[in-house]
């Protein structure tokens, strides 16, 4: 399927608001409320849309996330796979992708203590750590997210989740909300009526209050990227100092380059993380080159890492509740 601006413009809204409703894209894009779901409907038929999905700022609720890189020795693909499918199968996976580079494996862990965490990895390590030549972890601090300004020329937008820990209380009701919604943020109120036997007025008003205390902290798409032919790309950097006069230049410049999608502050053996999709390797480079020549004085260390997969994407996977009959198609195992 060959995209044009029209569909591009639709991933855009997608994109900053995955909840949308039609005639709000339709107005948005200049298009017709039908032709808007006809060419929605095509974009989910031909794998260009892999998932709708809701950003839930987990540091509100009390958890740290966690980054594991690892690099695998003595591997064939089946306990590649087998290997996969323990982090993603794991309630405390927030994303797992396979990547190329240095590592071959990345995963985002949620927990709410060190210990807790220690024990996640203990249990992987006393299963698989004869697989594992290296891991490298880290501690995200902070992320700043971007809209897609690549798809069209519309103005970035800028999302932040993280920071300090607190320990804002889910009851029951808010916690099956939002496990629905993490992984199928497009599900209507009336579906959300039937599974979870509540009425409109109690869903509205707990999905506005979510939202007002910023544990909803943005409803959005997962793009397939080798669909639009894109690849996304992080680079960590390793840095002499990180003032904040300096952080706040590397942010302006992810946020400045059409292809930037996330800063995260790191704490750990790399202190930041800068996210770009671009179009190939050589714009990469170029990417690249430009931030060691803007930021040589800061920067001890590099690496970039090509993210070939994602496995898993789910910002709520803590709770025993999940959405087995999603409307629109779950990230693919």
């Amino acid at each position: 399927m060959k995209l044009d601006l029209k569909d591009k413009k639709i991933l855009y809204e997608l994109d900053l608001n995955s909840r949308a409703t039609l005639n709000e894209i339709a107005k948005k894009v200049g298009l017709s409320k039908q032709v808007v779901d006809y060419r929605l409907k095509n974009l989910i038929k031909n794998k260009i849309i892999k998932q709708f999905y809701t950003v839930i700022n987990f540091s509100k609720l009390g958890y740290t996330q966690y980054k594991l890189y690892l690099k695998f020795q003595n591997v064939n693909v089946e306990k590649e796979k087998e290997i996969i499918d323990f982090w993603t199968k794991n309630k405390n996976s927030v994303w797992v992708a396979s990547c190329r580079g240095k590592w071959d494996l990345a995963v985002s862990i949620l927990a709410k203590e060190i210990n807790d965490f220690g024990e996640i990895l203990s249990n992987f390590i006393n299963s698989y750590g004869l697989f594992v030549l290296e891991k490298d972890i880290l501690i995200t601090q902070i992320s700043t997210v971007f809209t897609k300004a690549y798809l069209t020329e519309k103005e970035k937008k800028k999302f932040t989740y993280g920071g300090k820990n607190e320990s804002y209380e889910l009851d029951n009701i808010d916690e099956k909300i939002l496990m629905i919604l993490s992984t199928n943020s497009r599900i209507t109120i009336l579906e959300m009526m039937e599974k979870l036997n509540l009425t409109r007025d109690v869903i509205n008003y707990r999905m506005k209050k979510l939202i007002k205390e910023n544990i909803i902290s943005q409803y959005r798409v997962l793009i397939n990227l080798d669909k639009i032919n894109h690849k996304l790309y992080k680079i960590i950097l390793r840095l002499h100092s990180l003032t904040p006069e300096k952080e706040k230049q590397l942010i302006t410049y992810v946020s400045s380059h059409p292809h930037g999608t996330q800063y995260l502050k790191l704490v750990g053996s790399w202190d930041a993380e800068l996210e770009f999709e671009v179009k190939d390797d050589e714009q990469m480079h170029e990417i690249l080159l430009e931030i060691r020549n803007k930021f040589s004085e800061i920067i001890r260390d590099y690496d970039t890492i090509l993210i070939h997969q994602e496995h898993k994407l789910d910002y709520c996977p803590f709770f025993s509740f999940h959405n087995t009959n999603a409307k629109y198609p779950p990230t693919p195992s």
